[in-house]
Protein backbone atom coordinates (compact mmCIF):
# COMPACT_ATOMS: atom_id res chain seq x y z
CA UNK A 1 0.00 0.00 0.00
CA UNK A 2 1.24 3.53 -0.79
CA UNK A 3 -0.20 4.82 2.45
CA UNK A 4 -3.57 5.57 4.00
CA UNK A 5 -5.11 8.80 2.77
CA UNK A 6 -5.79 10.14 6.29
CA UNK A 7 -3.74 9.23 9.38
CA UNK A 8 -4.69 10.13 12.94
CA UNK A 9 -2.16 10.00 15.77
CA UNK A 10 -0.88 11.71 18.92
CA UNK A 11 2.41 11.82 20.76
CA UNK A 12 3.52 9.00 23.07
CA UNK A 13 2.26 10.73 26.23
CA UNK A 14 -1.27 10.41 24.85
CA UNK A 15 -1.02 7.09 22.99
CA UNK A 16 -0.31 5.06 26.11
CA UNK A 17 -2.18 2.72 28.45
CA UNK A 18 -0.34 4.31 31.41
CA UNK A 19 0.36 0.91 32.90
CA UNK A 20 -3.35 0.19 33.17
CA UNK A 21 -4.41 3.32 35.06
CA UNK A 22 -5.70 6.36 33.16
CA UNK A 23 -4.85 8.96 35.80
CA UNK A 24 -1.18 7.95 35.92
CA UNK A 25 -0.99 9.84 32.64
CA UNK A 26 -0.70 13.05 34.65
CA UNK A 27 2.87 12.03 35.51
CA UNK A 28 3.78 12.95 31.93
CA UNK A 29 3.27 16.64 32.78
CA UNK A 30 6.39 16.45 34.96
CA UNK A 31 9.92 17.43 33.88
CA UNK A 32 12.04 15.08 31.80
CA UNK A 33 14.62 15.08 34.57
CA UNK A 34 14.26 15.27 38.31
CA UNK A 35 11.03 13.42 39.16
CA UNK A 36 10.95 10.23 37.11
CA UNK A 37 13.88 9.47 34.78
CA UNK A 38 13.02 9.13 31.11
CA UNK A 39 13.86 5.39 30.97
CA UNK A 40 11.50 4.66 33.88
CA UNK A 41 8.76 6.82 32.37
CA UNK A 42 8.99 5.06 29.02
CA UNK A 43 9.10 1.57 30.57
CA UNK A 44 6.40 1.88 33.24
CA UNK A 45 4.07 4.72 32.21
CA UNK A 46 4.35 5.29 28.45
CA UNK A 47 3.39 1.72 27.62
CA UNK A 48 2.21 1.82 24.01
CA UNK A 49 -1.44 1.20 23.27
CA UNK A 50 -2.18 -2.23 21.73
CA UNK A 51 -2.21 -2.31 17.95
CA UNK A 52 -3.15 -4.67 15.13
CA UNK A 53 -0.56 -6.16 12.79
CA UNK A 54 -1.21 -3.42 10.21
CA UNK A 55 -0.45 -0.74 12.80
CA UNK A 56 -4.05 0.23 13.54
CA UNK A 57 -4.60 1.26 17.16
CA UNK A 58 -6.98 -0.88 19.21
CA UNK A 59 -7.21 1.92 21.80
CA UNK A 60 -6.80 5.67 21.31
CA UNK A 61 -7.44 8.98 23.10
CA UNK A 62 -11.12 9.83 23.38
CA UNK A 63 -10.89 13.07 21.39
CA UNK A 64 -9.05 11.38 18.53
CA UNK A 65 -11.79 8.75 18.37
CA UNK A 66 -14.44 11.47 18.09
CA UNK A 67 -12.62 13.07 15.16
CA UNK A 68 -12.22 9.67 13.50
CA UNK A 69 -15.96 9.07 13.82
CA UNK A 70 -16.81 12.58 12.62
CA UNK A 71 -14.73 12.16 9.46
CA UNK A 72 -16.47 8.91 8.57
CA UNK A 73 -19.99 10.03 9.48
CA UNK A 74 -19.56 13.23 7.45
CA UNK A 75 -18.84 11.17 4.34
CA UNK A 76 -15.56 12.98 3.72
CA UNK A 77 -13.76 9.63 3.97
CA UNK A 78 -14.82 6.03 4.38
CA UNK A 79 -13.43 3.49 6.81
CA UNK A 80 -10.82 2.34 4.30
CA UNK A 81 -9.37 5.85 4.00
CA UNK A 82 -8.63 6.68 7.64
CA UNK A 83 -6.56 4.95 10.32
CA UNK A 84 -5.59 5.72 13.93
CA UNK A 85 -2.05 4.69 14.91
CA UNK A 86 0.60 4.97 17.62
CA UNK A 87 3.44 7.22 16.36
CA UNK A 88 5.79 4.23 16.33
CA UNK A 89 3.61 2.70 13.62
CA UNK A 90 3.53 5.70 11.32
CA UNK A 91 5.99 4.09 8.87
CA UNK A 92 3.53 1.23 8.36
CA UNK A 93 0.70 3.51 7.25
CA UNK A 94 2.20 6.68 5.76
CA UNK A 95 3.08 6.86 2.08
CA UNK A 96 2.77 8.90 -1.08
CA UNK A 97 -1.01 8.49 -0.97
CA UNK A 98 -1.24 10.15 2.48
CA UNK A 99 -2.95 13.53 2.14
CA UNK A 100 -3.21 14.49 5.80
CA UNK A 101 -1.84 13.63 9.22
CA UNK A 102 -4.12 14.76 12.05
CA UNK A 103 -2.38 15.06 15.41
CA UNK A 104 -4.19 15.45 18.71
CA UNK A 105 -2.41 17.48 21.38
CA UNK A 106 -3.24 17.94 25.05
CA UNK A 107 -0.14 19.84 26.26
CA UNK A 108 2.12 20.38 23.23
CA UNK A 109 4.31 23.13 24.67
CA UNK A 110 4.11 22.25 28.37
CA UNK A 111 1.95 25.31 29.09
CA UNK A 112 -0.90 23.60 30.93
CA UNK A 113 -1.47 24.17 34.68
CA UNK A 114 0.16 20.88 35.73
CA UNK A 115 3.21 21.08 33.45
CA UNK A 116 3.69 24.79 34.25
CA UNK A 117 3.70 23.95 37.96
CA UNK A 118 6.10 21.02 37.84
CA UNK A 119 8.29 21.81 34.82
CA UNK A 120 9.40 24.64 32.57
CA UNK A 121 10.52 28.16 33.53
CA UNK A 122 7.92 28.57 36.29
CA UNK A 123 7.83 25.06 37.73
CA UNK A 124 9.50 23.13 40.52
CA UNK A 125 12.24 21.89 38.16
CA UNK A 126 13.23 24.13 35.25
CA UNK A 127 13.27 21.48 32.55
CA UNK A 128 10.82 20.83 29.73
CA UNK A 129 7.94 18.46 30.40
CA UNK A 130 7.57 14.99 28.92
CA UNK A 131 4.52 16.28 27.06
CA UNK A 132 6.49 19.02 25.32
CA UNK A 133 9.43 16.75 24.48
CA UNK A 134 7.29 13.99 23.01
CA UNK A 135 5.08 16.35 21.00
CA UNK A 136 8.11 17.98 19.40
CA UNK A 137 9.69 14.61 18.65
CA UNK A 138 6.52 13.50 16.83
CA UNK A 139 5.70 16.61 14.83
CA UNK A 140 9.31 17.33 13.84
CA UNK A 141 10.04 13.72 12.92
CA UNK A 142 11.13 12.91 9.38
CA UNK A 143 8.08 10.72 8.76
CA UNK A 144 5.63 13.54 9.59
CA UNK A 145 7.57 16.24 7.77
CA UNK A 146 7.85 14.12 4.62
CA UNK A 147 4.08 14.09 4.42
CA UNK A 148 4.11 17.88 3.96
CA UNK A 149 5.61 17.40 0.49
CA UNK A 150 2.32 15.96 -0.74
CA UNK A 151 -0.07 16.49 2.15
CA UNK A 152 -1.03 18.57 5.17
CA UNK A 153 -0.18 18.38 8.88
CA UNK A 154 -3.09 19.38 11.14
CA UNK A 155 -2.94 19.73 14.93
CA UNK A 156 -5.97 20.01 17.21
CA UNK A 157 -7.14 18.92 20.63
CA UNK A 158 -7.42 20.50 24.10
CA UNK A 159 -3.88 21.92 23.97
CA UNK A 160 -4.10 23.50 20.52
CA UNK A 161 -4.44 26.97 22.10
CA UNK A 162 -0.76 26.78 23.10
CA UNK A 163 0.51 26.79 19.52
CA UNK A 164 1.35 30.11 17.89
CA UNK A 165 2.21 30.77 14.25
CA UNK A 166 5.88 31.05 15.18
CA UNK A 167 5.74 27.53 16.61
CA UNK A 168 3.94 26.34 13.48
CA UNK A 169 6.80 27.64 11.33
CA UNK A 170 9.43 26.10 13.62
CA UNK A 171 7.73 22.71 13.92
CA UNK A 172 6.34 22.41 10.40
CA UNK A 173 2.58 22.53 11.10
CA UNK A 174 0.17 23.64 8.38
CA UNK A 175 -3.11 24.04 10.28
CA UNK A 176 -4.05 24.31 13.95
CA UNK A 177 -7.70 23.89 14.96
CA UNK A 178 -8.64 25.48 18.29
CA UNK A 179 -11.96 24.25 19.67
CA UNK A 180 -14.32 21.35 19.07
CA UNK A 181 -13.47 19.73 15.77
CA UNK A 182 -16.36 17.44 14.83
CA UNK A 183 -17.67 19.88 12.21
CA UNK A 184 -14.65 22.00 11.35
CA UNK A 185 -12.12 19.19 10.78
CA UNK A 186 -14.26 17.32 8.19
CA UNK A 187 -14.85 20.64 6.43
CA UNK A 188 -11.11 21.36 6.24
CA UNK A 189 -10.23 17.81 5.27
CA UNK A 190 -12.78 17.81 2.46
CA UNK A 191 -10.97 20.77 0.92
CA UNK A 192 -7.56 19.17 1.47
CA UNK A 193 -8.59 15.95 -0.26
CA UNK A 194 -9.62 18.06 -3.27
CA UNK A 195 -6.13 19.52 -3.52
CA UNK A 196 -6.26 22.60 -1.30
CA UNK A 197 -3.47 23.46 1.11
CA UNK A 198 -2.88 26.73 3.01
CA UNK A 199 -0.02 28.77 1.61
CA UNK A 200 1.20 29.62 5.10
CA UNK A 201 0.45 28.33 8.62
CA UNK A 202 -3.18 28.88 9.50
CA UNK A 203 -4.90 28.87 12.91
CA UNK A 204 -8.62 28.09 12.76
CA UNK A 205 -10.80 29.07 15.71
CA UNK A 206 -14.08 27.19 16.06
CA UNK A 207 -17.05 29.46 16.78
CA UNK A 208 -19.98 28.54 19.04
CA UNK A 209 -22.24 28.11 16.00
CA UNK A 210 -19.77 25.56 14.57
CA UNK A 211 -19.91 23.07 17.44
CA UNK A 212 -22.10 19.98 17.58
CA UNK A 213 -25.20 19.52 19.68
CA UNK A 214 -25.32 16.63 22.15
CA UNK A 215 -27.20 14.45 19.68
CA UNK A 216 -24.68 15.25 16.92
CA UNK A 217 -21.65 14.01 18.84
CA UNK A 218 -20.52 11.07 16.69
CA UNK A 219 -20.48 7.59 18.20
CA UNK A 220 -17.13 5.99 18.92
CA UNK A 221 -15.80 3.52 16.34
CA UNK A 222 -13.00 2.14 18.47
CA UNK A 223 -11.94 1.67 22.07
CA UNK A 224 -10.65 4.57 24.16
CA UNK A 225 -7.74 4.67 26.57
CA UNK A 226 -9.00 4.04 30.08
CA UNK A 227 -12.42 3.09 28.74
CA UNK A 228 -13.25 6.81 28.78
CA UNK A 229 -16.81 7.59 27.65
CA UNK A 230 -18.08 11.14 27.44
CA UNK A 231 -21.50 11.75 29.03
CA UNK A 232 -21.60 15.55 28.98
CA UNK A 233 -19.69 18.42 27.43
CA UNK A 234 -19.25 21.91 28.85
CA UNK A 235 -19.83 23.05 32.43
CA UNK A 236 -22.18 25.97 32.95
CA UNK A 237 -20.77 27.33 36.22
CA UNK A 238 -19.06 30.24 34.50
CA UNK A 239 -15.66 30.33 36.22
CA UNK A 240 -13.74 33.14 34.53
CA UNK A 241 -10.46 31.24 34.11
CA UNK A 242 -11.73 27.91 32.79
CA UNK A 243 -12.09 26.76 29.16
CA UNK A 244 -15.09 24.35 29.57
CA UNK A 245 -17.22 27.36 30.54
CA UNK A 246 -16.69 28.86 27.07
CA UNK A 247 -18.88 26.21 25.44
CA UNK A 248 -22.53 25.38 26.25
CA UNK A 249 -23.41 22.51 28.57
CA UNK A 250 -24.76 19.49 26.68
CA UNK A 251 -25.75 16.02 27.87
CA UNK A 252 -25.65 12.97 25.61
CA UNK A 253 -28.51 10.50 25.39
CA UNK A 254 -28.06 7.45 27.58
CA UNK A 255 -28.60 5.18 24.56
CA UNK A 256 -25.67 6.87 22.78
CA UNK A 257 -23.51 6.55 25.88
CA UNK A 258 -24.32 2.85 26.09
CA UNK A 259 -23.30 2.37 22.46
CA UNK A 260 -19.91 3.90 23.27
CA UNK A 261 -19.66 1.60 26.28
CA UNK A 262 -20.38 -1.38 24.04
CA UNK A 263 -17.63 -0.34 21.61
CA UNK A 264 -15.17 -0.16 24.49
CA UNK A 265 -16.14 -3.54 25.86
CA UNK A 266 -15.58 -5.08 22.43
CA UNK A 267 -12.10 -3.52 22.49
CA UNK A 268 -11.39 -5.20 25.82
CA UNK A 269 -12.14 -2.21 28.06
CA UNK A 270 -14.31 -3.71 30.79
CA UNK A 271 -13.61 -0.81 33.18
CA UNK A 272 -15.52 2.27 32.03
CA UNK A 273 -14.70 5.83 33.11
CA UNK A 274 -17.65 8.21 32.68
CA UNK A 275 -16.36 11.64 31.73
CA UNK A 276 -17.86 15.08 32.33
CA UNK A 277 -16.76 18.24 34.08
CA UNK A 278 -19.26 17.26 36.78
CA UNK A 279 -20.74 13.78 36.51
CA UNK A 280 -23.42 14.59 39.12
CA UNK A 281 -24.69 17.33 36.84
CA UNK A 282 -25.70 14.82 34.15
CA UNK A 283 -29.13 15.59 32.68
CA UNK A 284 -29.44 18.94 34.45
CA UNK A 285 -27.64 22.22 35.06
CA UNK A 286 -25.74 23.76 37.98
CA UNK A 287 -29.03 25.39 38.93
CA UNK A 288 -31.33 22.39 38.54
CA UNK A 289 -29.98 18.92 39.20
CA UNK A 290 -31.63 15.73 37.91
CA UNK A 291 -30.57 13.04 40.39
CA UNK A 292 -32.90 10.51 38.80
CA UNK A 293 -30.99 10.90 35.52
CA UNK A 294 -27.66 10.33 37.29
CA UNK A 295 -28.97 7.19 38.98
CA UNK A 296 -30.44 5.88 35.72
CA UNK A 297 -27.13 6.50 33.92
CA UNK A 298 -25.05 4.57 36.45
CA UNK A 299 -27.61 1.77 36.71
CA UNK A 300 -27.69 1.19 32.97
CA UNK A 301 -23.94 1.48 32.41
CA UNK A 302 -23.16 -0.84 35.31
CA UNK A 303 -25.60 -3.46 34.01
CA UNK A 304 -24.27 -3.29 30.44
CA UNK A 305 -22.93 -6.65 29.20
CA UNK A 306 -19.22 -7.05 29.80
CA UNK A 307 -18.82 -4.06 32.13
CA UNK A 308 -16.90 -4.99 35.29
CA UNK A 309 -16.12 -1.60 36.86
CA UNK A 310 -17.50 1.91 36.48
CA UNK A 311 -15.70 5.06 37.61
CA UNK A 312 -15.82 8.79 36.93
CA UNK A 313 -13.38 11.49 35.88
CA UNK A 314 -14.67 14.63 37.62
CA UNK A 315 -17.26 15.74 40.15
CA UNK A 316 -18.05 19.14 41.65
CA UNK A 317 -17.71 19.53 45.41
CA UNK A 318 -20.82 21.71 45.45
CA UNK A 319 -22.82 18.97 43.73
CA UNK A 320 -21.57 16.39 46.23
CA UNK A 321 -22.55 18.62 49.16
CA UNK A 322 -25.94 19.26 47.56
CA UNK A 323 -26.66 15.63 46.62
CA UNK A 324 -25.41 13.27 49.36
CA UNK A 325 -28.25 10.82 48.70
CA UNK A 326 -27.28 10.61 45.04
CA UNK A 327 -23.65 10.02 45.98
CA UNK A 328 -24.80 7.22 48.29
CA UNK A 329 -26.98 5.68 45.57
CA UNK A 330 -24.18 5.79 42.96
CA UNK A 331 -21.79 4.15 45.41
CA UNK A 332 -24.30 1.39 46.00
CA UNK A 333 -24.85 0.84 42.27
CA UNK A 334 -21.14 0.53 41.44
CA UNK A 335 -20.50 -1.47 44.64
CA UNK A 336 -17.98 0.74 46.41
CA UNK A 337 -16.70 -0.25 49.82
CA UNK A 338 -13.74 0.13 52.19
CA UNK A 339 -11.89 -2.32 49.96
CA UNK A 340 -12.98 -0.71 46.70
CA UNK A 341 -12.91 3.06 46.56
CA UNK A 342 -13.22 5.37 43.57
CA UNK A 343 -10.90 8.28 42.87
CA UNK A 344 -12.12 11.41 41.10
CA UNK A 345 -10.78 14.82 40.15
CA UNK A 346 -12.22 18.02 41.57
CA UNK A 347 -11.31 21.64 42.15
CA UNK A 348 -11.07 23.40 45.49
CA UNK A 349 -9.13 26.25 43.82
CA UNK A 350 -9.13 28.51 46.90
CA UNK A 351 -10.19 28.64 50.53
CA UNK A 352 -10.86 32.37 50.21
CA UNK A 353 -14.54 33.30 49.82
CA UNK A 354 -13.37 36.65 48.41
CA UNK A 355 -11.50 35.01 45.51
CA UNK A 356 -14.37 32.59 44.94
CA UNK A 357 -16.74 35.55 44.65
CA UNK A 358 -14.33 37.36 42.31
CA UNK A 359 -13.46 34.51 39.91
CA UNK A 360 -16.01 31.70 40.28
CA UNK A 361 -19.09 32.92 42.10
CA UNK A 362 -21.31 30.12 40.77
CA UNK A 363 -18.85 27.36 41.63
CA UNK A 364 -20.46 26.84 45.08
CA UNK A 365 -24.06 26.97 43.79
CA UNK A 366 -26.60 26.31 45.33
CA UNK A 367 -24.46 27.56 48.19
CA UNK A 368 -22.95 31.04 48.51
CA UNK A 369 -19.29 31.97 47.97
CA UNK A 370 -19.04 32.90 51.66
CA UNK A 371 -19.91 29.28 52.52
CA UNK A 372 -17.28 27.71 50.23
CA UNK A 373 -14.86 26.42 52.90
CA UNK A 374 -17.76 24.68 54.69
CA UNK A 375 -19.02 23.27 51.37
CA UNK A 376 -15.58 21.83 50.60
CA UNK A 377 -15.24 20.15 53.99
CA UNK A 378 -18.79 18.82 53.80
CA UNK A 379 -18.15 17.37 50.33
CA UNK A 380 -14.91 15.74 51.49
CA UNK A 381 -16.78 14.18 54.41
CA UNK A 382 -19.55 12.84 52.17
CA UNK A 383 -16.95 11.50 49.75
CA UNK A 384 -15.20 9.61 52.55
CA UNK A 385 -18.49 8.25 53.87
CA UNK A 386 -19.28 6.70 50.50
CA UNK A 387 -15.76 5.68 49.40
CA UNK A 388 -15.06 8.46 46.92
CA UNK A 389 -11.48 9.78 47.14
CA UNK A 390 -10.90 13.34 45.89
CA UNK A 391 -7.78 14.32 43.96
CA UNK A 392 -8.25 18.05 44.38
CA UNK A 393 -6.49 21.03 42.84
CA UNK A 394 -5.72 24.46 44.30
CA UNK A 395 -4.86 27.48 42.17
CA UNK A 396 -1.79 29.43 43.24
CA UNK A 397 -1.47 33.06 42.14
CA UNK A 398 -5.04 33.83 41.13
CA UNK A 399 -5.11 37.48 40.00
CA UNK A 400 -5.82 39.65 43.02
CA UNK A 401 -4.59 37.03 45.49
CA UNK A 402 -3.43 38.45 48.84
CA UNK A 403 -1.60 36.96 51.82
CA UNK A 404 -4.91 36.76 53.68
CA UNK A 405 -6.47 34.77 50.82
CA UNK A 406 -3.60 32.29 50.91
CA UNK A 407 -3.81 31.87 54.68
CA UNK A 408 -7.53 31.19 54.43
CA UNK A 409 -6.66 28.38 52.01
CA UNK A 410 -4.12 27.06 54.52
CA UNK A 411 -6.84 26.99 57.17
CA UNK A 412 -9.08 25.00 54.84
CA UNK A 413 -6.35 22.47 54.08
CA UNK A 414 -5.87 21.92 57.81
CA UNK A 415 -9.61 21.24 58.15
CA UNK A 416 -9.40 18.58 55.42
CA UNK A 417 -6.69 16.49 57.12
CA UNK A 418 -9.15 13.83 58.47
CA UNK A 419 -10.46 13.01 54.98
CA UNK A 420 -8.72 10.53 52.68
CA UNK A 421 -7.61 12.58 49.68
CA UNK A 422 -4.73 14.12 47.75
CA UNK A 423 -4.35 17.84 47.10
CA UNK A 424 -2.21 19.40 44.35
CA UNK A 425 -1.29 23.08 43.95
CA UNK A 426 -1.31 24.37 40.38
CA UNK A 427 -0.11 27.72 39.12
CA UNK A 428 -2.73 29.95 37.52
CA UNK A 429 -2.48 29.65 33.74
CA UNK A 430 -4.54 32.18 31.76
CA UNK A 431 -6.02 30.71 28.61
CA UNK A 432 -6.71 34.23 27.35
CA UNK A 433 -5.55 37.74 28.39
CA UNK A 434 -6.58 38.21 32.02
CA UNK A 435 -6.57 41.53 33.87
CA UNK A 436 -4.28 41.57 36.88
CA UNK A 437 -2.44 38.40 35.88
CA UNK A 438 1.26 38.29 36.72
CA UNK A 439 3.34 35.21 36.10
CA UNK A 440 4.90 33.55 39.12
CA UNK A 441 7.58 30.94 39.62
CA UNK A 442 6.24 28.38 42.06
CA UNK A 443 9.29 28.39 44.34
CA UNK A 444 11.46 31.42 43.61
CA UNK A 445 8.59 33.93 43.76
CA UNK A 446 6.69 32.34 46.65
CA UNK A 447 5.73 34.58 49.57
CA UNK A 448 5.86 33.46 53.22
CA UNK A 449 2.15 32.65 52.98
CA UNK A 450 2.73 30.54 49.86
CA UNK A 451 5.33 28.50 51.77
CA UNK A 452 2.79 27.94 54.55
CA UNK A 453 0.38 26.70 51.90
CA UNK A 454 2.96 24.34 50.37
CA UNK A 455 3.74 23.00 53.83
CA UNK A 456 0.08 22.36 54.62
CA UNK A 457 -0.48 20.59 51.29
CA UNK A 458 2.67 18.49 51.60
CA UNK A 459 1.83 17.38 55.14
CA UNK A 460 -1.72 16.51 54.07
CA UNK A 461 -0.52 14.39 51.15
CA UNK A 462 2.20 12.67 53.18
CA UNK A 463 -0.45 11.81 55.78
CA UNK A 464 -2.46 9.92 53.16
CA UNK A 465 -0.03 8.87 50.42
CA UNK A 466 1.24 5.57 51.84
CA UNK A 467 -2.26 4.43 52.84
CA UNK A 468 -3.72 5.32 49.44
CA UNK A 469 -0.90 3.59 47.59
CA UNK A 470 -1.23 0.45 49.72
CA UNK A 471 -4.99 0.25 49.19
CA UNK A 472 -4.57 0.99 45.50
CA UNK A 473 -2.18 -1.92 45.05
CA UNK A 474 -3.98 -4.36 47.34
CA UNK A 475 -7.56 -3.74 46.31
CA UNK A 476 -7.40 -2.67 42.66
CA UNK A 477 -6.17 -4.82 39.81
CA UNK A 478 -3.10 -3.21 38.25
CA UNK A 479 -0.36 -4.40 35.95
CA UNK A 480 2.70 -5.76 37.76
CA UNK A 481 5.08 -3.14 36.42
CA UNK A 482 2.63 -0.40 37.41
CA UNK A 483 2.70 -1.76 40.95
CA UNK A 484 6.52 -1.72 40.88
CA UNK A 485 6.54 1.91 39.74
CA UNK A 486 3.96 3.00 42.33
CA UNK A 487 5.98 1.36 45.12
CA UNK A 488 9.17 2.97 43.81
CA UNK A 489 7.63 6.46 43.64
CA UNK A 490 6.01 6.17 47.08
CA UNK A 491 9.25 4.93 48.65
CA UNK A 492 11.26 7.73 47.09
CA UNK A 493 8.75 10.32 48.28
CA UNK A 494 8.28 9.02 51.81
CA UNK A 495 11.86 7.92 52.56
CA UNK A 496 13.93 10.53 50.73
CA UNK A 497 11.91 13.38 49.25
CA UNK A 498 9.90 14.04 52.41
CA UNK A 499 12.91 15.24 54.41
CA UNK A 500 14.29 17.16 51.45
CA UNK A 501 10.97 18.87 50.69
CA UNK A 502 10.52 19.89 54.32
CA UNK A 503 14.01 21.40 54.28
CA UNK A 504 13.26 23.24 51.01
CA UNK A 505 10.01 24.59 52.48
CA UNK A 506 11.71 25.83 55.65
CA UNK A 507 14.58 27.40 53.73
CA UNK A 508 12.22 28.95 51.19
CA UNK A 509 10.08 30.46 53.93
CA UNK A 510 13.14 31.97 55.62
CA UNK A 511 14.37 33.46 52.34
CA UNK A 512 10.97 34.96 51.55
CA UNK A 513 10.71 36.42 55.07
CA UNK A 514 14.16 37.97 54.75
CA UNK A 515 13.26 39.38 51.34
CA UNK A 516 10.02 40.84 52.70
CA UNK A 517 11.93 42.54 55.53
CA UNK A 518 14.45 44.04 53.10
CA UNK A 519 11.68 45.35 50.82
CA UNK A 520 10.08 47.12 53.75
Amino acid sequence: MSGWRVVLTADETMMSTYGGRLFLGFLTTGPIKGFIPMPLMEKFILTPIPSKSNGEAILAPHGLRRVEAALIESGVVDENDVIVVHPRNLRKVVGSNTKAILISAIDPLGMGPASTTFAGPYGVIHAESFTKRKFRELVCSNIVQRVRKHGTVIVGGPGAWQISRDVMYDYGIDIVVVGEGEKKVPELLGKILKGWKPKEPMIVYVNRNEIVSADEIPLLRGGTIGGLVEISRGCGRGCKFCSPTTVPLRHRRIDDILKDVEVNVRAGQTSICLHAEDVLQYGGTPFRKRPEKVVELFSRVTSSPGVVNVGISHASLASIAEMPNTVARVSEIIALSDRKWMGYQTGIESGSPRLIEMWMKFKPYPFKPKDWPDVVEQAFGISNDYHWVPAATLIVNLPGETEDDILKTVELIDRLRPYKSLIVPLLFVPLRPTEGCRRMRLLEDASPAHWELYKAIWEHDMHWLRKLASEYLNNISVMRRTAILVKFVVNVITWYANKRVKRIINEGKQRSLSKAIILR
